[in-house]
């Protein structure tokens, strides 16, 4: 383990362990809230603490017609689309589930790139990397019991979740090469953006009845303040210690600590092709990682 990293374990496991933690905030927050509702508190929690932390810092929000509408499509693809859908895949499938689908992300973002930004040619490691995770999803569908086990709505729900967020950092990635601003500056305005995306959609979809649990109160603020904000501002101090590539590797805490806590807190059942299935893809992400370090470093 480099010693740089060393240095910043605490920093790397409160990333993960707050990052991890919101599938279960969502879970719990399901009990009172409907999605929308709690994709809107979320991002609406999140943009006032990032606003505020950004003009802490001295520094301010984009400017610019033309920045905001790129900042308004990343907001649509990174926060409302990716978290409504994972908002709506723990109503139907259990967190562990949903948080395996979603470690899917590094991978489906290098497909994505390998598609979209062509000068990146596939390496052996990138071809075998994504080769696992495809095997580890098809694991998880166990299509040998003809998918009896999977809750295809929810399936499809943190899958479009999933390939939402690739897609918003391959945006990011080909738009954004001419924006200045600090990102703390632009998630915050992501967060603004997706906010506003949450409250037109808010009278559409809103709870029939408005009884909110303390529990599922508490859930939701958690899940805005620290598994969206906090954890944001944790993942940009880790970037700036050790690293994008190492920071990437919370990503395999992130998926234990949610099984744990699936399983633990909400008794949830684990089987052991969800298991084999989420080795799988993080053994994927092992391979490809293992060239970034050794070489370029690529979207992930």
């Amino acid at each position: 383990m480099p010693n740089q990293l060393k240095n910043h374990m605490s920093l790397f496991i409160w990333a993960s362990v707050l990052f991890a933690g919101n599938y279960l905030f969502a879970a719990v927050a399901h009990d009172s809230f409907t999605p929308t509702e709690i994709s809107w508190a979320r991002t609406m929690i999140s943009a006032v603490v990032l606003t505020a932390a950004t003009y802490f810092q001295g520094d301010k929000l984009p400017r610019g017609r033309a920045t905001w509408f790129k900042i308004n499509i990343s907001a649509f693809l990174l926060n409302t689309f990716a978290f409504l859908g994972m908002a709506v895949a723990v109503t139907r499938i259990t967190t562990v589930q949903t948080s395996i689908w979603n470690a899917l992300i590094p991978l489906m973002t290098l497909l994505l790139v390998l598609i979209f930004v062509p000068e990146e040619r596939p390496s052996t490691h990138r071809a075998v990397g994504l080769g696992m995770g495809l095997v580890g999803a098809i694991v998880l569908a166990e299509p040998w019991n003809g998918f009896g086990s999977i809750d295809l709505l929810g399936t499809a729900a943190i899958l479009i979740s999933t390939l939402s967020f690739s897609a918003g950092l391959v945006y990011v990635r080909r738009t954004f090469h001419d924006i200045t601003d600090s990102s703390m500056s632009l998630t915050a305005a992501q967060m603004i953006c997706s906010a506003l995306h949450f409250t037109i959609l808010l009278p559409f979809f809103h709870s029939e009845t408005f009884n909110p649990s303390t529990k599922a109160v508490a859930s939701v603020l958690a899940l805005g303040f620290f598994g969206t904000a906090m954890t944001f501002l944790l993942i940009q101090k880790l970037i700036r210690a050790v690293g994008a590539s190492v920071t990437g590797d919370t990503t395999y805490l992130i998926v234990f600590v949610a099984m744990v806590l699936g399983v633990v807190v909400l008794g949830e059942p684990i089987n052991v092709w969800q298991v084999v299935g989420a080795v799988s893809i993080l053994l994927g992400l092992v391979v490809i990682n293992r060239e970034n370090k050794s070489g370029a470093e690529v979207v992930a």
